[in-house]
């Protein structure tokens, strides 16, 4: 692999972030609407919708691991790029090893639930066919996750240094080749007999198996993974360290799942009524078109971090800080665009979601007219917490993540989203002001206690 992460260090933080994160938001563009076309194929099937629906199930499960595999590829980032920064390539090999070993515990942790999917998908899953399809595609995609948990612990490492280009062509192939397969293979192009969403979870497990291979290649191109004489392959307190810090980091992801779960059980138990709940249909459509704002800004700050990481190796905070807020400066750019095309287009967006309830459609529109002009808070902060966390930092983000997402934007839409009340209105004021202080917390955090300060750099215990 060739050597690029020092190098970022040569350019202006706004240069090395731009160089670094511009890819990755290309790769999340591209994984996004790799998804929604994959969603668009399930639903031809022609069962109704039950093999979309048992998928989908499916998804929330192994979604878990996914959700672990990048909080604990977080910490690997923190550490690799740390060390990356310091020129410290004994120890770039040593946490590299171990994030592999991690991957190696998870993708067994999966291959166990892959096991007993049908227990599993009998708590998940509708009767009937939702279950039958549900359940056998659980069970391949769980018991082939190496293939999507590796990808996440090789794209991690690759990035951290310095390398996002590479990431992006293997995300690019492996989802053009994936979709090409599952037309052939899920609705029977060119004579093939259609074989529905199993021939999908084959599809995506040995694809994903594939790059992730290809992906470790690359790495021990670049970096020995044979450890040094004297040295294990797995180091003890290395792994316990990076594992702390990843799990922290999954938990500090997971807060705005279930700061959504939360807003959506509110409005489901006071908006319901005869004729359906269009306010709940319309929190979930805002999710659903909320998703390129919030994975752009995951990307930007997965450039940001490495960054951070290699500044504060390299004793060079200043450097660190300026990165940070350079990755704000990006994001908000974006997030800009998302805004403009939200506030024009959310009404047709959510007519083609939804072509069936108007008033959902409606209700969509006006959940953007507060959630659409604070985009540039929330993305900000996101940036920000990736920053925090390329510094090793992953507690303080998710102090401020639980207390604003789950206190806050939960307890105003509590008090607030009333029918009898301000009704909708309620619930889009709880967004709002959930998302301004999710940009302001974080920004004077940086701004004035960020983990690193102009005489030294966050010890990460290495």
């Amino acid at each position: 692999m060739t050597d690029t992460g020092p190098k970022l260090l040569t350019r202006s933080p706004l240069g090395a972030v731009a160089s670094l994160g511009s890819p990755l938001a290309l790769a999340a563009v591209f994984q996004f609407a790799f998804n929604l076309t994959e969603v668009w194929i399930f639903g031809q099937i022609g069962d109704g919708g039950a093999s979309l629906a048992g998928a989908a199930a499916s998804d929330i499960v192994t979604g878990i691991f996914a959700l672990l595999a990048n909080g604990l590829g977080n910490a690997a980032v923190a550490e690799i790029s740390y060390c990356h920064g310091a020129g410290d390539a004994l120890g770039e090999r040593r946490h590299a090893r171990q994030a592999l070993v991690l991957g190696a515990i998870l993708s067994l942790l999966s291959a166990v639930v892959g096991l007993l999917a049908d227990p599993v998908g009998g708590l998940v899953m509708a009767d009937g066919e939702t279950r039958v399809q549900g359940t056998a595609f659980l069970r391949i995609m769980a018991l082939g996750g190496f293939g999507t948990i590796y990808l996440a612990f090789t794209v991690a490492i690759l990035r951290a240094r310095g390398d996002s280009v590479r990431p992006l062509v293997l995300v690019a192939v492996m989802s053009v080749v994936t979709l090409g397969l599952e037309a052939v293979f899920v609705l029977g192009l060119f004579g093939v007999e259609p074989s529905g969403v199993v021939a999908a979870g084959w599809i995506t497990v040995i694809a994903r198996g594939v790059v992730s291979a290809t992906a470790i290649w690359l790495i021990g191109r670049g970096l020995s993974l044979r450890p040094p004489k004297g040295e294990g392959f797995v180091v003890w307190g290395a792994l316990r360290h990076q594992l702390r810090l990843g799990l922290t980091s999954a938990m500090q992801q997971s807060t705005r799942l279930v700061g959504f779960l939360i807003l959506l059980a509110i409005v489901a138990a006071r908006f319901g009524g005869p004729e359906g709940n269009p306010t709940y249909t319309a929190v979930n459509v805002w999710i659903k078109l909320d998703l390129p704002t919030i994975i752009l800004a995951f990307a930007w700050g997965g450039g940001v971090a490495p960054v951070v990481g290699m500044a504060l190796g390299a004793g060079r905070p200043r450097f660190a800080r300026r990165a940070a807020w350079s990755g704000v400066g990006c994001v908000t750019g974006t997030s800009l665009v998302t805004m403009t095309v939200m506030l024009l287009f959310a009404a047709s967006l959510a007519a083609a979601f939804i072509p069936d309830d108007p008033m959902a459609v409606v209700q969509t529109d006006a959940l953007y007219q507060y959630a659409a002009p604070v985009y540039a808070f929330f993305t900000a902060g996101i940036v920000i917490s990736m920053a925090y966390n390329g510094a090793g930092n992953m507690r303080a983000p998710l102090i401020w993540d639980a207390a604003i997402i789950l206190g806050v934007q939960s307890v105003l839409a509590f008090v607030l989203a009333r029918p009898e009340g301000l009704g909708v209105a309620g619930v889009g004021i709880a967004i709002a002001v959930s998302a301004v202080l999710q940009g302001v917390v974080p920004g004077v955090m940086l701004k004035f206690f960020a983990p690193w300060g102009e005489r030294g750099s966050l010890k990460l215990g290495r």
